[in-house]
């Protein structure tokens, strides 16, 4: 299976997630919301957007699981040319769980947006 890349799409989530937090910032703070529970609200929003950008790809199923399969494994691995028979074998573990088309954009999403905003680092 062909590694599917989403380099631009992700390039504009970024600088539509940039764009978001300048206007934000200069919005005043609402009454009864900690820096934290602002910062836990955008980043679910930064997610949920994300998610449906990917989902607009109207990929398949499977290419979902390859595609969060794979980010998993450069995130614990930190090597960006993982191994394609690693890869599959993550992605049909993740084939056989209970999660729905939804469930993987959100995944795939999160994990981007984690990486993005340092959150998480590739080891």
């Amino acid at each position: 299976m062909e590694v599917i890349k989403i380099t631009t799409l992700e390039k504009d989530v970024v600088e539509w997630f940039i764009q978001l937090k300048k206007y934000r910032k200069s919005e005043p703070e609402k009454e009864g919301l900690k820096q934290n529970e602002t910062e836990e609200v955008n980043l679910s929003e930064m997610i949920s957007v994300g998610a449906f950008y990917i989902s607009q790809n109207q990929l398949s199923y499977n290419e979902l699981c390859w595609m969060l399969s794979e980010k998993q494994l450069i995130i614990q691995k930190g090597d960006e040319n993982v191994s394609e028979d690693d890869i599959r074998k993550l992605a049909a573990k993740i084939s056989q769980s209970t999660s729905s088309y939804d469930e993987l954009c959100w995944l795939i999403a999160e994990l981007n947006i984690l990486v993005d905003e340092k959150y998480l680092e590739i080891a």
